[in-house]
Protein backbone atom coordinates (compact mmCIF):
# COMPACT_ATOMS: atom_id res chain seq x y z
CA UNK A 1 0.00 0.00 0.00
CA UNK A 2 1.08 3.47 -0.25
CA UNK A 3 2.23 4.71 3.17
CA UNK A 4 1.75 8.25 4.42
CA UNK A 5 4.84 10.45 4.44
CA UNK A 6 6.16 12.03 7.64
CA UNK A 7 8.18 14.70 5.86
CA UNK A 8 6.25 17.69 4.57
CA UNK A 9 8.55 18.12 1.59
CA UNK A 10 7.62 14.68 0.33
CA UNK A 11 3.98 15.64 -0.04
CA UNK A 12 3.93 17.31 -3.50
CA UNK A 13 6.05 14.54 -4.98
CA UNK A 14 4.33 11.49 -3.54
CA UNK A 15 0.83 12.96 -3.79
CA UNK A 16 -0.13 11.79 -0.30
CA UNK A 17 -1.44 13.31 2.90
CA UNK A 18 0.91 14.01 5.81
CA UNK A 19 0.96 11.59 8.69
CA UNK A 20 -1.13 13.05 11.47
CA UNK A 21 -0.21 13.94 15.03
CA UNK A 22 -3.61 14.54 16.59
CA UNK A 23 -5.63 12.01 18.55
CA UNK A 24 -8.45 10.06 16.96
CA UNK A 25 -11.92 11.54 17.10
CA UNK A 26 -15.12 10.59 15.36
CA UNK A 27 -17.28 13.59 14.46
CA UNK A 28 -20.93 14.02 13.71
CA UNK A 29 -22.02 15.76 10.58
CA UNK A 30 -25.08 17.65 9.43
CA UNK A 31 -27.95 16.39 7.40
CA UNK A 32 -28.05 17.85 3.92
CA UNK A 33 -30.64 18.38 1.25
CA UNK A 34 -31.78 16.08 -1.51
CA UNK A 35 -31.12 15.27 -5.16
CA UNK A 36 -31.95 12.62 -7.68
CA UNK A 37 -29.69 10.86 -10.11
CA UNK A 38 -29.20 12.47 -13.50
CA UNK A 39 -30.07 10.41 -16.53
CA UNK A 40 -26.97 10.20 -18.69
CA UNK A 41 -29.13 9.96 -21.82
CA UNK A 42 -30.73 13.35 -21.27
CA UNK A 43 -27.88 15.15 -19.50
CA UNK A 44 -25.30 16.66 -21.90
CA UNK A 45 -21.71 15.57 -21.47
CA UNK A 46 -19.90 17.78 -18.97
CA UNK A 47 -16.75 19.59 -20.06
CA UNK A 48 -15.17 18.42 -16.81
CA UNK A 49 -14.88 14.92 -18.18
CA UNK A 50 -13.46 15.80 -21.57
CA UNK A 51 -10.28 17.51 -22.66
CA UNK A 52 -10.64 21.20 -21.82
CA UNK A 53 -8.27 23.94 -20.73
CA UNK A 54 -10.92 26.60 -20.13
CA UNK A 55 -11.24 27.47 -16.42
CA UNK A 56 -14.65 27.13 -14.80
CA UNK A 57 -15.81 30.56 -13.64
CA UNK A 58 -19.32 29.86 -12.40
CA UNK A 59 -20.55 27.94 -9.40
CA UNK A 60 -21.94 24.44 -10.02
CA UNK A 61 -25.69 24.39 -10.57
CA UNK A 62 -26.35 20.80 -9.56
CA UNK A 63 -29.56 20.09 -7.66
CA UNK A 64 -29.22 19.53 -3.93
CA UNK A 65 -28.84 15.99 -2.62
CA UNK A 66 -29.66 14.48 0.73
CA UNK A 67 -27.32 12.39 2.88
CA UNK A 68 -28.44 11.13 6.26
CA UNK A 69 -26.08 11.35 9.22
CA UNK A 70 -24.75 8.04 10.54
CA UNK A 71 -22.57 7.61 13.60
CA UNK A 72 -20.52 4.40 13.27
CA UNK A 73 -19.17 2.96 16.48
CA UNK A 74 -15.48 2.11 16.68
CA UNK A 75 -14.54 -0.69 19.02
CA UNK A 76 -11.08 -0.36 20.58
CA UNK A 77 -10.90 -4.12 21.21
CA UNK A 78 -8.83 -5.86 18.54
CA UNK A 79 -8.60 -9.62 17.96
CA UNK A 80 -5.40 -11.54 18.56
CA UNK A 81 -3.11 -12.13 15.60
CA UNK A 82 -1.27 -15.28 16.61
CA UNK A 83 -3.50 -17.54 14.50
CA UNK A 84 -2.73 -15.38 11.45
CA UNK A 85 1.07 -15.54 11.80
CA UNK A 86 2.85 -16.78 8.66
CA UNK A 87 5.17 -19.32 10.27
CA UNK A 88 7.67 -19.86 7.45
CA UNK A 89 8.33 -16.19 6.66
CA UNK A 90 11.98 -15.27 7.35
CA UNK A 91 12.71 -11.56 7.14
CA UNK A 92 16.46 -12.10 7.58
CA UNK A 93 16.58 -14.21 4.43
CA UNK A 94 15.49 -11.20 2.37
CA UNK A 95 17.44 -8.53 4.26
CA UNK A 96 20.55 -9.97 5.95
CA UNK A 97 21.16 -8.66 9.44
CA UNK A 98 24.29 -6.79 8.36
CA UNK A 99 22.26 -4.74 5.84
CA UNK A 100 19.17 -4.00 7.93
CA UNK A 101 20.38 -0.58 9.06
CA UNK A 102 20.03 0.71 5.50
CA UNK A 103 18.01 -1.76 3.42
CA UNK A 104 14.29 -2.31 3.93
CA UNK A 105 11.51 -4.72 2.97
CA UNK A 106 7.90 -3.67 2.36
CA UNK A 107 4.74 -5.43 1.20
CA UNK A 108 3.83 -3.87 -2.15
CA UNK A 109 0.79 -5.66 -3.59
CA UNK A 110 -1.46 -8.57 -2.68
CA UNK A 111 -3.51 -10.73 -5.04
CA UNK A 112 -4.90 -13.95 -3.60
CA UNK A 113 -2.05 -16.06 -2.20
CA UNK A 114 0.61 -14.05 -4.04
CA UNK A 115 2.27 -11.30 -2.02
CA UNK A 116 4.62 -8.95 -3.87
CA UNK A 117 7.40 -7.50 -1.75
CA UNK A 118 9.70 -4.63 -2.58
CA UNK A 119 13.27 -4.72 -1.38
CA UNK A 120 14.82 -1.30 -1.03
CA UNK A 121 18.60 -1.33 -1.42
CA UNK A 122 20.35 1.82 -0.28
CA UNK A 123 22.99 3.03 -2.74
CA UNK A 124 24.26 5.83 -0.46
CA UNK A 125 23.50 8.61 -2.95
CA UNK A 126 20.23 9.90 -1.47
CA UNK A 127 18.36 7.27 -3.44
CA UNK A 128 17.69 3.55 -3.56
CA UNK A 129 17.49 0.69 -6.02
CA UNK A 130 14.35 -1.44 -5.86
CA UNK A 131 13.91 -5.13 -6.62
CA UNK A 132 10.62 -7.01 -6.31
CA UNK A 133 9.91 -10.47 -4.90
CA UNK A 134 6.90 -12.76 -5.31
CA UNK A 135 6.10 -14.66 -2.11
CA UNK A 136 3.55 -17.49 -2.09
CA UNK A 137 1.63 -17.29 1.20
CA UNK A 138 0.55 -20.93 0.91
CA UNK A 139 3.89 -22.57 0.14
CA UNK A 140 6.42 -20.01 1.41
CA UNK A 141 8.26 -20.12 -1.92
CA UNK A 142 9.84 -16.93 -3.24
CA UNK A 143 10.74 -15.74 -6.74
CA UNK A 144 12.76 -12.62 -7.50
CA UNK A 145 11.39 -10.73 -10.48
CA UNK A 146 13.89 -9.92 -13.20
CA UNK A 147 14.63 -6.27 -13.74
CA UNK A 148 14.87 -3.49 -11.14
CA UNK A 149 14.30 0.21 -10.60
CA UNK A 150 17.40 2.31 -10.09
CA UNK A 151 18.07 5.58 -8.27
CA UNK A 152 14.57 6.11 -6.91
CA UNK A 153 14.36 9.01 -4.47
CA UNK A 154 10.76 8.41 -3.46
CA UNK A 155 10.01 4.87 -2.46
CA UNK A 156 7.40 2.87 -4.40
CA UNK A 157 5.45 1.94 -1.28
CA UNK A 158 4.58 5.64 -0.94
CA UNK A 159 2.71 5.69 -4.23
CA UNK A 160 -0.29 3.94 -5.69
CA UNK A 161 -0.23 0.83 -7.83
CA UNK A 162 -2.93 -0.89 -9.80
CA UNK A 163 -3.57 -4.28 -11.38
CA UNK A 164 -4.83 -4.50 -14.98
CA UNK A 165 -4.32 -6.90 -17.87
CA UNK A 166 -2.16 -9.28 -15.80
CA UNK A 167 0.29 -6.55 -14.76
CA UNK A 168 0.86 -4.25 -11.82
CA UNK A 169 1.35 -0.63 -12.88
CA UNK A 170 2.86 2.24 -10.89
CA UNK A 171 4.79 5.51 -11.32
CA UNK A 172 7.38 7.03 -8.99
CA UNK A 173 9.87 9.86 -8.76
CA UNK A 174 13.58 9.29 -9.24
CA UNK A 175 16.77 10.97 -8.05
CA UNK A 176 17.35 12.14 -11.63
CA UNK A 177 14.24 14.36 -11.43
CA UNK A 178 12.16 12.05 -13.54
CA UNK A 179 8.87 10.24 -13.17
CA UNK A 180 9.47 6.55 -13.81
CA UNK A 181 6.49 4.60 -15.14
CA UNK A 182 6.87 0.83 -14.78
CA UNK A 183 4.95 -2.43 -14.84
CA UNK A 184 5.36 -5.81 -13.17
CA UNK A 185 4.32 -8.75 -15.34
CA UNK A 186 2.81 -11.28 -12.91
CA UNK A 187 3.00 -14.13 -15.45
CA UNK A 188 6.53 -13.61 -16.75
CA UNK A 189 7.77 -12.36 -13.34
CA UNK A 190 9.62 -9.35 -14.68
CA UNK A 191 9.78 -5.59 -14.11
CA UNK A 192 9.78 -3.25 -17.11
CA UNK A 193 10.32 0.50 -17.19
CA UNK A 194 7.68 1.81 -19.60
CA UNK A 195 8.81 5.43 -19.91
CA UNK A 196 10.37 8.30 -18.01
CA UNK A 197 9.27 11.92 -17.95
CA UNK A 198 10.77 15.13 -16.53
CA UNK A 199 9.80 15.96 -12.95
CA UNK A 200 10.20 19.41 -11.44
CA UNK A 201 9.24 20.91 -8.09
CA UNK A 202 5.93 22.14 -9.50
CA UNK A 203 4.73 18.84 -10.96
CA UNK A 204 3.22 16.01 -8.96
CA UNK A 205 4.26 12.38 -9.42
CA UNK A 206 1.59 10.32 -11.18
CA UNK A 207 -0.95 8.42 -9.13
CA UNK A 208 -2.29 5.20 -10.65
CA UNK A 209 -5.85 3.89 -10.24
CA UNK A 210 -7.66 0.77 -11.51
CA UNK A 211 -10.63 1.25 -13.84
CA UNK A 212 -11.53 -2.39 -14.48
CA UNK A 213 -9.68 -5.66 -15.07
CA UNK A 214 -8.18 -4.43 -18.35
CA UNK A 215 -7.70 -0.65 -18.00
CA UNK A 216 -6.10 1.80 -15.60
CA UNK A 217 -5.73 5.55 -15.20
CA UNK A 218 -2.85 7.85 -14.31
CA UNK A 219 -3.42 11.30 -12.83
CA UNK A 220 -1.03 14.17 -12.18
CA UNK A 221 -1.07 17.94 -11.71
CA UNK A 222 1.08 20.83 -12.90
CA UNK A 223 1.53 24.34 -11.56
CA UNK A 224 1.14 26.72 -14.49
CA UNK A 225 2.59 29.74 -12.67
CA UNK A 226 1.13 33.18 -12.09
CA UNK A 227 -1.35 34.63 -14.57
CA UNK A 228 -2.62 38.02 -13.49
CA UNK A 229 -1.15 37.44 -10.02
CA UNK A 230 -3.10 34.22 -9.62
CA UNK A 231 -1.71 30.72 -9.49
CA UNK A 232 -3.24 28.32 -11.97
CA UNK A 233 -3.08 24.55 -12.11
CA UNK A 234 -3.84 21.83 -14.65
CA UNK A 235 -5.12 18.39 -13.73
CA UNK A 236 -4.60 15.51 -16.18
CA UNK A 237 -6.39 12.16 -16.24
CA UNK A 238 -5.22 9.61 -18.84
CA UNK A 239 -6.77 6.21 -19.56
CA UNK A 240 -4.49 3.31 -20.57
CA UNK A 241 -5.43 0.01 -22.18
CA UNK A 242 -3.99 -2.50 -24.67
CA UNK A 243 -4.74 -0.19 -27.60
CA UNK A 244 -2.84 2.78 -26.19
CA UNK A 245 -3.72 5.84 -24.13
CA UNK A 246 -6.55 8.39 -24.19
CA UNK A 247 -6.77 11.66 -22.31
CA UNK A 248 -10.14 11.95 -20.57
CA UNK A 249 -9.55 15.10 -18.48
CA UNK A 250 -7.43 18.20 -18.92
CA UNK A 251 -8.78 20.66 -16.39
CA UNK A 252 -7.25 24.08 -15.78
CA UNK A 253 -8.36 25.93 -12.66
CA UNK A 254 -7.40 28.78 -10.35
CA UNK A 255 -6.14 29.06 -6.79
CA UNK A 256 -9.55 29.29 -5.12
CA UNK A 257 -11.10 26.60 -7.26
CA UNK A 258 -10.29 22.98 -6.66
CA UNK A 259 -10.68 19.79 -8.67
CA UNK A 260 -9.83 16.25 -7.64
CA UNK A 261 -10.35 13.07 -9.65
CA UNK A 262 -10.37 9.34 -9.20
CA UNK A 263 -11.76 6.39 -11.14
CA UNK A 264 -13.19 3.02 -10.23
CA UNK A 265 -15.41 0.39 -11.80
CA UNK A 266 -15.58 2.13 -15.20
CA UNK A 267 -16.60 5.49 -13.74
CA UNK A 268 -14.86 8.84 -13.28
CA UNK A 269 -15.42 10.73 -10.01
CA UNK A 270 -14.89 14.49 -9.94
CA UNK A 271 -14.80 16.70 -6.84
CA UNK A 272 -15.08 20.43 -7.55
CA UNK A 273 -15.55 23.71 -5.74
CA UNK A 274 -16.18 27.11 -7.29
CA UNK A 275 -13.78 30.01 -7.81
CA UNK A 276 -15.07 31.51 -4.56
CA UNK A 277 -13.91 28.38 -2.74
CA UNK A 278 -17.43 27.20 -1.93
CA UNK A 279 -20.21 25.03 -3.42
CA UNK A 280 -18.43 21.65 -3.09
CA UNK A 281 -19.86 19.15 -5.52
CA UNK A 282 -19.33 15.52 -6.59
CA UNK A 283 -20.12 14.39 -10.12
CA UNK A 284 -19.87 10.87 -11.53
CA UNK A 285 -19.30 10.27 -15.26
CA UNK A 286 -18.81 7.38 -17.59
CA UNK A 287 -15.47 7.35 -19.39
CA UNK A 288 -16.95 9.13 -22.42
CA UNK A 289 -17.84 12.19 -20.37
CA UNK A 290 -21.57 11.52 -19.88
CA UNK A 291 -22.74 12.63 -16.46
CA UNK A 292 -24.39 9.85 -14.47
CA UNK A 293 -24.85 11.33 -11.00
CA UNK A 294 -24.40 14.67 -9.25
CA UNK A 295 -24.37 15.58 -5.57
CA UNK A 296 -24.03 18.74 -3.52
CA UNK A 297 -21.63 18.22 -0.61
CA UNK A 298 -22.64 20.78 2.06
CA UNK A 299 -20.70 18.85 4.73
CA UNK A 300 -17.42 19.88 3.07
CA UNK A 301 -17.88 23.65 3.11
CA UNK A 302 -17.68 24.34 6.88
CA UNK A 303 -14.57 22.15 7.11
CA UNK A 304 -12.89 24.25 4.43
CA UNK A 305 -13.90 27.53 6.04
CA UNK A 306 -12.93 26.63 9.62
CA UNK A 307 -9.93 28.88 10.18
CA UNK A 308 -9.18 27.39 13.60
CA UNK A 309 -5.73 28.52 14.69
CA UNK A 310 -4.43 29.44 11.23
CA UNK A 311 -1.69 32.02 11.70
CA UNK A 312 -1.14 33.08 8.10
CA UNK A 313 -3.71 34.50 5.70
CA UNK A 314 -2.25 32.32 2.96
CA UNK A 315 -2.88 29.13 4.94
CA UNK A 316 -6.15 27.36 4.31
CA UNK A 317 -7.79 23.98 4.55
CA UNK A 318 -8.13 22.16 1.25
CA UNK A 319 -9.45 18.97 -0.29
CA UNK A 320 -6.36 16.85 -0.90
CA UNK A 321 -7.80 13.79 -2.63
CA UNK A 322 -10.84 11.62 -3.15
CA UNK A 323 -11.15 7.83 -3.24
CA UNK A 324 -13.95 5.70 -4.71
CA UNK A 325 -14.57 2.10 -3.66
CA UNK A 326 -17.77 0.11 -3.94
CA UNK A 327 -20.68 2.39 -3.07
CA UNK A 328 -18.42 4.81 -1.21
CA UNK A 329 -16.64 8.04 -1.98
CA UNK A 330 -14.18 9.38 0.60
CA UNK A 331 -13.22 13.07 0.46
CA UNK A 332 -10.02 13.91 2.37
CA UNK A 333 -9.48 17.45 3.67
CA UNK A 334 -6.08 18.64 4.89
CA UNK A 335 -6.43 20.86 7.95
CA UNK A 336 -3.58 23.30 7.53
CA UNK A 337 -3.38 24.60 11.11
CA UNK A 338 -2.86 21.20 12.69
CA UNK A 339 -1.39 19.03 9.90
CA UNK A 340 -4.50 17.00 10.52
CA UNK A 341 -7.02 15.57 8.13
CA UNK A 342 -10.77 15.17 8.16
CA UNK A 343 -12.48 12.70 5.89
CA UNK A 344 -16.09 12.87 4.79
CA UNK A 345 -17.36 9.41 3.90
CA UNK A 346 -20.35 9.23 1.57
CA UNK A 347 -22.33 6.08 0.82
CA UNK A 348 -23.79 7.04 -2.54
CA UNK A 349 -26.22 4.12 -2.59
CA UNK A 350 -27.57 4.32 0.94
CA UNK A 351 -27.32 8.18 0.94
CA UNK A 352 -25.51 8.31 4.28
CA UNK A 353 -22.58 10.43 5.41
CA UNK A 354 -20.19 10.72 8.36
CA UNK A 355 -17.12 12.81 9.18
CA UNK A 356 -14.00 10.97 10.35
CA UNK A 357 -10.74 12.35 11.70
CA UNK A 358 -7.24 11.02 11.10
CA UNK A 359 -8.65 8.53 8.61
CA UNK A 360 -6.98 6.88 5.59
CA UNK A 361 -8.29 4.50 2.95
CA UNK A 362 -6.11 1.51 2.09
CA UNK A 363 -6.63 0.81 -1.64
CA UNK A 364 -6.66 -2.73 -3.03
CA UNK A 365 -5.04 -1.83 -6.35
CA UNK A 366 -7.92 -3.54 -8.17
CA UNK A 367 -11.30 -2.23 -9.27
CA UNK A 368 -13.79 -2.36 -6.38
CA UNK A 369 -17.43 -2.59 -7.44
CA UNK A 370 -20.57 -2.58 -5.32
CA UNK A 371 -20.31 -6.34 -4.70
CA UNK A 372 -17.10 -5.93 -2.66
CA UNK A 373 -17.79 -6.72 0.97
CA UNK A 374 -14.77 -5.25 2.72
CA UNK A 375 -12.95 -1.93 2.55
CA UNK A 376 -9.99 -1.09 4.79
CA UNK A 377 -9.82 2.19 6.72
CA UNK A 378 -7.07 3.22 9.15
CA UNK A 379 -7.27 5.77 11.96
CA UNK A 380 -4.20 7.33 13.49
CA UNK A 381 -4.11 7.73 17.28
CA UNK A 382 -1.63 10.19 18.74
CA UNK A 383 -2.22 8.81 22.22
CA UNK A 384 -0.92 5.37 21.30
CA UNK A 385 1.16 6.46 18.28
CA UNK A 386 -0.48 3.71 16.29
CA UNK A 387 -2.83 3.04 13.40
CA UNK A 388 -6.13 1.35 14.19
CA UNK A 389 -7.23 -0.76 11.23
CA UNK A 390 -10.91 -1.52 10.53
CA UNK A 391 -12.88 -3.30 7.84
CA UNK A 392 -15.82 -1.27 6.53
CA UNK A 393 -18.73 -3.17 5.00
CA UNK A 394 -21.40 -1.88 2.62
CA UNK A 395 -23.79 -1.16 5.50
CA UNK A 396 -21.36 1.13 7.27
CA UNK A 397 -20.28 -1.33 9.96
CA UNK A 398 -16.64 -0.97 11.06
CA UNK A 399 -15.02 -4.16 12.36
CA UNK A 400 -11.67 -3.93 14.21
CA UNK A 401 -8.86 -5.87 12.52
CA UNK A 402 -5.61 -4.88 14.23
CA UNK A 403 -3.71 -2.05 15.86
CA UNK A 404 -0.23 -1.50 14.52
CA UNK A 405 2.70 0.77 15.44
CA UNK A 406 3.27 3.97 13.50
CA UNK A 407 6.82 2.97 12.59
CA UNK A 408 8.11 -0.11 10.77
CA UNK A 409 4.70 -1.64 10.11
CA UNK A 410 2.88 -1.96 6.79
CA UNK A 411 -0.33 -3.43 5.40
CA UNK A 412 -1.68 -4.37 1.98
CA UNK A 413 -5.08 -5.81 1.11
CA UNK A 414 -6.93 -7.29 -1.85
CA UNK A 415 -10.35 -6.98 -0.20
CA UNK A 416 -10.52 -10.65 0.78
CA UNK A 417 -7.54 -10.72 3.13
CA UNK A 418 -5.00 -8.36 4.62
CA UNK A 419 -1.26 -8.87 5.01
CA UNK A 420 0.52 -7.07 7.82
CA UNK A 421 4.30 -6.85 8.12
CA UNK A 422 5.76 -5.83 11.48
CA UNK A 423 9.33 -5.07 10.42
CA UNK A 424 10.39 -4.35 13.99
CA UNK A 425 9.58 -7.92 15.08
CA UNK A 426 10.17 -9.31 11.55
CA UNK A 427 6.80 -11.09 11.59
CA UNK A 428 4.26 -11.42 8.80
CA UNK A 429 0.52 -11.94 9.29
CA UNK A 430 -2.13 -13.04 6.76
CA UNK A 431 -5.57 -12.03 8.08
CA UNK A 432 -8.81 -13.14 6.42
CA UNK A 433 -11.55 -10.52 6.16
Amino acid sequence: MRKKSITATMKPHAGISLLLTLSFLLCACQKTSSESKTDSKTEPASTAAVSSTAPVTSAPTDPQSEFTLVQPELSAVFPGLQQSLVQDFRYDEYIPLKDQEYDKLYPFFLKGNQLYLQKQICNFSNSSDIVFLQYNLDTGKTKELTGKLENLQYEPHEGKCTFADGRIYASFGSETKQTVHFSMDTEKNCVNVLKTEPLDEFTSVCATFPVNNEEYVETYMTNNGNFGEELRFTYYVTLYNETGERNIVTREYGWNENYRYTVNDNQLYEYSQSETGVDPCLRVYDLNGNQLESYKLPEIEPLLQDRGSLLDDDMENSVAEIAAFGDYCLVTIDVCSSMNNKCVLYNLKEKTVCVLENCYYCPTGTSVDSRAENHILEFYSEKTESFRVYSLDNKGQLTPILERPMWDSYIVTDGDSLVYLDAATKQLYNIGL
